[in-house]
């Protein structure tokens, strides 16, 4: 690890900014004993939704950033240890949301864009492990893109993640103050 990055890793760590934590058995087991490279894209989950009405970009931001801070394993990416992988969870994290128009994109190129957002490798030190794309055909039309690396969900995971979000949504567009549910 570079100099910089193990300074600021220090600085994270004694601020209380982030935790490390050994694997859990799964991740052990990725790591261990699966047959492809962990940093390979046969690693990530992957979800289509196919979306129709209205969604803002700003409350997909608010609703990506309350179910990311309500779920510290999407804050979670991976270190190399001395002797195995360790997790660093960060107390606090940005999200990974972006918006692509395609509009006037036919099904072939819009098929492409997805199997392009799910076949990029994710950085497992850097993080995030996971990602959302809204490839937003009109202001009602969209489809999400999910990809989440299989070191921090599995299709169980994903199905929560999913139903967090659309319930933060939800709260977002109706102006609840009503906390969502403990998660599972």
């Amino acid at each position: 690890m570079p100099a910089d990055q193990r300074t600021r890793l220090k600085q994270w760590l004694d601020s209380g900014e982030a935790q490390l934590h050994p694997l859990t058995l799964p991740q052990r087991e990725l790591w261990e004993v699966s047959p492809v490279p962990v940093e390979d894209s046969a690693n990530h989950i992957c979800c289509l939704i196919d979306v129709q009405g209205l969604l803002t970009e700003r409350e997909c931001r608010a609703a990506i950033q309350l179910v990311v801070d309500r779920e510290e394993v999407l804050r979670l990416s991976v270190l190399p240890g001395r002797e195995r992988p360790l997790q660093l969870i960060r107390k606090s994290s940005g999200i990974n949301f972006a918006v692509r128009e395609v509009a006037d994109a036919p099904p072939e190129a819009i098929e492409e864009s997805a199997l392009e957002i799910f076949c990029t490798p994710f950085d497992l030190v850097q993080g995030p492990l996971y990602r959302v794309v809204d490839l937003r055909r009109t202001a009602n039309e969209h489809l999400l893109v999910f990809a989440i690396h299989h070191a921090i969900a599995d299709g169980w995971s994903l199905g929560i993640f999913v139903e967090e979000l659309f319930a933060a949504y939800l709260q977002g567009i109706t102006g609840s103050s009503e906390p969502l549910p403990p998660v599972p």
